[in-house]
């Protein structure tokens, strides 16, 4: 993932949450943690990787976004779609199915995938992200913790190789945060590249690989996790860690 001087802004209606000359790479296989204060800027990252910025939310963007050489801005959503895994802070706002097989099926159907490999590929996610207890379920019915695992599955049935995470945790109590952190953990051991834009920095210790601070939309600090877990809790405080 490569940020070549990329700055983009929402427009005159909103302000803040915009980036300014970002210039960042992540290597393949990499966890890579965002952080700073609210409106810095690290949800708009996770947006420009997944293509919800240009695509979806408009604004003024310069510079250029490549994942694996490709432009963002040049690739269709249901391309990025097969690339780019996305889990939000509130996973209500991503289904759009009201059971969590239908949940899981979906991505392959909308992509047009035959229904062989949809069953294939449930089952797998199923057996991998152990969620056998969630399946035949109505999501109206799920805890906030449950809804943030089918979230995650349905993001990986594609197989993507980078998945992005905003804020996951916001909502969950210690317990479902500690189910959240297996699943993110099946991901790293899968060589997967993970993005998260996150506060809440205990969960995700022995993952990280860096800690990227924003400030102001600009990056103030790119640490390598052993140098951000270093740091003072005062230090960390004043970060928003």
């Amino acid at each position: 993932i490569d940020f070549q001087n990329v700055s983009f802004s929402y427009g005159e209606e909103s302000s803040g949450g915009g980036i300014r000359n970002v210039n960042l790479t992540i290597n393949t296989g990499e966890f890579v943690l965002l952080t700073g204060e609210s409106g810095c800027g690290k949800t708009t990252i996770t947006r420009l990787v997944n293509g919800l910025v240009p695509h979806y939310y408009e604004g003024n963007l310069e510079g250029d976004v490549l994942l694996d050489g490709k432009s963002v801005s040049d690739t269709p959503l249901y391309d990025l779609a097969a690339m780019v895994g996305s889990v939000f802070q509130n996973p209500k706002s991503q289904f759009f199915n009201v059971d969590t097989d239908s949940e899981l099926a979906f991505a392959c159907e909308n992509l047009g995938y035959p229904q062989e490999d949809i069953l294939k590929r449930i089952d797998r996610t199923v057996s991998d992200y152990h969620i056998e207890d969630l399946m035949g379920r109505s999501v109206f019915a799920l805890s906030g913790g449950e809804k943030q695992k089918i979230a995650c599955a349905s993001s990986s049935v594609l197989l993507p190789g980078i998945m992005v995470l905003d804020e996951p945790s916001s909502n969950l109590d210690m317990s479902a945060t500690k189910d959240l952190r297996r699943m993110i953990q099946i991901w790293k051991q899968q060589g997967k590249t993970v993005i998260i834009a996150e506060h809440r920095l205990y969960y995700l210790k022995e993952l990280i690989d860096r800690v990227v601070y924003l400030k102001d939309g600009k990056i103030e600090k790119d640490y390598s996790a052993l140098d951000a877990l270093k740091l003072s809790v005062t230090q960390q405080a004043k970060m928003g860690l």
